[in-house]
């Protein structure tokens, strides 16, 4: 497998003046944010607290996401929520193409994974005929394509998941990044544990704050993972999470106004490319018709980085663009050069 984090240790030492590569946005952590977590270490909130998470913070979630407080937990990231839900299956399904961690963990902890294989061809919608696996995960709107499955669709694997007992891991981390409707699992279908976070709408990625939703029993065993693992997220970080949530309609419509004007922006420059035109997130998951990894190393000489497709379940001909630098349109125009030259 591929492993991305040493291409990005590489990209890293080379320094590029443009970085496309990794899904770290370029937007500022809004003030008020950064306030709120500063005021509370003068205020002295240092030491541990429970493990599910401040009351105040689980509330403004609750209140956020139309569930009760006692259906959340709040997690160091939702990488380790996602994690928990991982080490106590036994066959994990991923639909491709996906962010490598699904993948990675799974097999650090010694499980079968099957993996499903979607196109271009086919807009990035998943066949199954079968799950045959205890763990379903989705990830809409999807790293790397940006695409949000249409409700019927949706629905269809969701059937299909209750017919086959199957639950499901739903990582929404960019459903507040959408530019089209987007419906959770969760309103279709019961054996789901949704993930969501602070990374990418709020640009919080060092804050490392995330939250599950689930039912009862799920959280409970949720909690005793971290109860054995990262004990509880800093207080501090949860009350910065807190002020986010009281400014998040007014983030949310500022952050999808720039993303959206970045995709036309990628459009317009990249339109001799063939691409799904995201639905949501920031990313473009774009067809090199010749070797991706091959492509992105060429870049690399031009100053561009990106990820080649291979990170993403084999996908050998494509590359992903993030679209979170403030020299993007220079970046974009350096990739549409070095296609014209291939």
């Amino acid at each position: 497998m591929f492993n991305v984090y040493e291409f990005f240790n590489k990209i890293s030492s080379l320094k590029p003046g443009i970085r496309l590569d990794a899904g770290q946005p370029d937007i500022s952590v809004d003030k008020r944010i950064i306030e709120e977590a500063v005021g509370s270490l003068r205020r002295g909130e240092t030491s541990y607290t429970k493990t599910p998470g401040l009351d105040e913070l689980r509330e403004k979630i609750a209140e956020v996401e139309g569930v009760g407080k006692d259906d959340i937990i709040v997690g160091n990231g939702s990488k380790i929520l996602i994690a928990s839900q991982i080490l106590r299956a036994k066959r994990v399904g991923i639909i491709s193409p996906h962010w490598q961690a699904y993948e990675s963990i799974a097999r650090e902890f010694g499980k079968d994974v099957k993996i499903f294989k979607t196109s271009f061809e086919d807009g990035w919608e998943p066949e199954m005929e079968r799950l045959d696996v205890d763990l379903l995960v989705l990830n809409y709107p999807n790293n790397p394509t940006g695409k949000i499955l249409p409700k019927d669709k949706l629905r269809e694997i969701l059937e299909m998941a209750e017919e086959e007992k199957v639950k499901v891991l739903s990582d929404e981390i960019y459903s507040d990044i959408a530019f089209k409707p987007f419906t959770p699992a969760r309103e279709l279908y019961d054996n789901v544990v949704t993930v969501k976070g602070f990374s990418k709408l709020f640009a919080m990625t060092g804050f490392r704050l995330g939250y599950a939703i689930a039912q009862r029993e799920e959280i409970n065993a949720m909690r005793r993972f971290l109860e054995a693992t990262t004990t509880c997220v800093p207080v501090f970080v949860q009350r910065a999470g807190v002020k986010a949530l009281e400014i998040r309609e007014e983030v949310k419509k500022r952050v999808v106004k720039i993303y959206k004007e970045r995709v036309r922006l990628a459009s317009r420059i990249l339109r001799d490319f063939k691409f799904y035109e995201p639905d949501g997130a920031f990313y473009l998951f774009v067809k090199t018709e010749v070797d991706g990894l091959s492509f992105a190393e060429r870049l690399l000489e031009r100053g561009v980085s990106v990820f080649p497709g291979v990170a993403f379940g084999g996908y050998r001909n494509f590359i992903r663009i993030s679209l979170v630098d403030p020299r993007l349109g220079e970046g974009l125009r350096i990739i549409r050069e070095v296609k014209e030259c291939a």
